[in-house]
């Protein structure tokens, strides 16, 4: 081959070898430009979301003061032919009650019996675990449509890990037993009625973990995850 082709087809390498690096860096630009128009959106989802419930908060503290400090217990959606009852079941989804749950928990108060294991499964008496209702139990257990009776840990039982022997009980616990640790919810216990609203027998442990459901975590959580990693996009681009 003469001297000639042979710097021709070199030529003809690098600018194949140019185009194709060129190509790979359009596409990888395109993806980095979509991601953090896509944290922008979360982002803004995020923020409405923020102001939604800050707003939903101070009209709580205003219903609150016009009667004088008595407030009417908080509103989500029940099952219609339990509607008159003391404690409505929730017509609510297992996804839309763990979000519930995570942001907002007192949401759920007016819904729930507090229980807690009873003396007969402590005591060895019977092997099942049973749960009966306790003002002071450490457990809600609240009724749904489509799935029944299930359980969640009272609000603020997870920051305490004294609690952890009674809550293996209930549930299966993932991820770094090392203290000091936070768990969060991951899947609610679900639980049979044995004496309806007084006593109940589980059926299904929940899920608990150390590392908490990013599809799950607070809007204020996620808004600084979010923020964190956008700046990062944004100084490498």
């Amino acid at each position: 081959m003469a001297e000639e082709d042979k710097i021709v087809q070199s030529i003809k390498f690098l600018l194949k070898s140019v185009k194709q690096l060129s190509d790979r860096f359009l596409q990888a630009d395109t993806k980095q430009n979509q991601a953090i128009n896509a944290i922008h959106e979360d982002l803004s989802d995020l923020r409405e979301r923020m102001e939604q419930l800050a707003r939903s908060q101070q009209e709580g503290v205003a219903t609150s003061n016009s009667t004088g400090g008595r407030s009417s217990p908080p509103e989500l959606p029940v099952r219609p032919d339990t509607a008159n009852r003391l404690i409505p079941a929730l017509n609510l989804s297992v996804a839309a009650i763990l979000d519930v749950y995570v942001n907002t928990p007192v949401l759920l108060e007016p819904f729930a019996r507090p229980c807690g294991v009873s003396g007969r499964t402590l005591s060895g008496e019977i092997e099942t675990v049973e749960l009966e209702s306790f003002a002071q139990g450490t457990t809600w257990a609240l009724e749904t449509l489509d799935d029944g009776w299930m359980l969640v840990p009272r609000p603020g039982i997870l920051e305490r890990m004294t609690q952890l022997q009674t809550l293996e009980r209930l549930y299966d616990v993932d991820g770094s037993r090392d203290l000091p640790a936070v768990l969060h919810l991951i899947r609610p216990a679900l639980t049979e009625s044995v004496v309806f609203g007084r006593r109940w027998q589980l059926k299904a442990k929940g899920v608990l973990s150390t590392t908490a459901d990013p599809l799950k975590a607070s809007p204020w959580a996620r808004l600084a995850q979010l923020e964190q990693r956008l700046a990062k996009l944004e100084a490498s681009a």
